[in-house]
C-alpha cells in the first residue's frame, strides 16, 4: 500500500524523523493520534514525527491484503524515507519490528511498547496462559461485539482507545480481531537476529501490569540486543501515563544520533 493513501498526523517542523505505528485491529475509527496523544510533545523537542493510521484504521482506507506485520512494514520503510527513528505499538510492534529487519540500513533506532510477539514466548508459562485466553475470547466469544471487549479487558486497553463506540463499528474490529495474523516464533528470531546484525540501537518498553508482556520483552530484547524497560502502568499503554516514556524515548534516540554522527 503506497503512503499516499495513508493519513497521516504530522507533528513538529523540523528535526529527525520519527515514525509511531500504532496496533489495534481493523475496523476501529480511533488512529495513530489517539494512541500516541501524548508523544506529541517531542515535537517540542526538536524531533518530526509522522503517525500514520494503519490501513483500515483511523481514516486510512482498508486494503485488500490481510493484517499481516509484513503487509504493513513496506509502507513503514517508505515513511523513514532516507533514515530514522521507528516506533511501534502492540501489533504495530510487531509491524515496526518487521519493517527494522526488511531494511536495517534506514533505522536509525528502534522502540518497541509492549508488542505483539507473543509466539516468541509460548514455552513460558506466562505467556502460554496469556496466549490461551485470548484463543479463548477469540473463539468462544458471541459475536464481534463480545470478542472486542473480551480482548480489550485481556490485553488492557483503555476504553478512550479502544474504539467501538457504535455497533457497526464494534462489529468491524471484531471481524478484523478474527483475522489479524501475528507473527510465528522463527519470524520473530529471524527479525530480531537481523536487527542486531545491523547494531540497531532496540530498546523495549512494557508497564509491568501483565506478566507475558514482562516475558516477551525480556525474550526478545535478550535477542535483539536490545535493552528492557518498565515504565509502571496499569494498562496496555505505558507511553502514556506520564512523561516518562517520552523522556526515555528522547534520551535513546539522541544518543542513537550521537553515535551515527561518531
Amino acid at each position: 500500500m503506497s503512503p499516499s493513501s495513508i493519513h497521516i498526523a504530522h507533528w513538529g517542523e523540523a528535526g529527525p524523523t520519527v515514525v509511531l505505528v500504532h496496533g489495534s485491529a481493523r475496523g476501529s475509527k480511533i488512529g495513530g493520534d489517539h494512541h500516541f496523544s501524548a508523544q506529541r510533545a517531542l515535537a517540542d523537542r526538536g524531533w518530526r514525527l509522522l503517525v500514520p493510521d494503519r490501513p483500515g484504521h483511523g481514516r486510512s482506507p482498508a486494503p485488500a491484503y490481510r493484517e499481516t506485520p509484513e503487509g504493513d512494514a513496506g509502507w513503514v520503510v517508505d515513511l523513514l524515507g532516507d533514515g530514522g527513528h521507528l516506533v511501534g505499538h502492540s501489533f504495530g510492534g510487531a509491524v515496526a519490528l518487521a519493517a527494522a529487519a526488511q531494511r536495517p540500513g534506514v533505522v536509525r533506532s528502534l522502540t518497541l511498547i509492549e508488542p505483539a510477539l507473543q509466539k516468541l514466548c509460548t514455552d513460558d508459562p506466562r505467556v502460554r496462559r496469556f496466549v490461551m485466553r485470548i484463543v479463548a475470547a477469540q473463539l468462544f466469544s458471541l459475536g464481534g461485539t463480545a470478542r472486542v471487549r473480551r480482548f480489550a479487558k485481556l490485553v488492557g486497553i483503555p476504553s478512550e482507545i479502544r474504539g467501538g463506540n457504535g455497533p457497526d463499528e464494534l462489529k468491524a474490529m471484531g471481524k478484523g480481531l478474527a483475522r489479524i495474523e501475528v507473527p510465528s516464533a522463527a519470524t520473530i528470531r529471524t527479525q530480531l537476529a537481523a536487527i542486531r546484525q545491523a547494531g540497531i540501537p532496540f530498546q523495549i518498553v512494557e508497564g509491568g501490569w501483565n506478566p507475558a508482556f514482562a516475558a516477551v520483552a525480556e525474550r526478545a530484547a535478550e535477542l535483539g540486543g536490545g535493552r528492557h524497560h518498565v515504565i509502571p502502568s496499569t494498562h496496555h499503554f505505558p507511553n502514556i501515563v506520564s512523561d516518562e516514556f517520552n523522556q526515555l524515548l528522547d534520551g535513546f534516540m539522541r544518543d542513537a544520533e550521537t553515535a551515527r554522527a561518531a
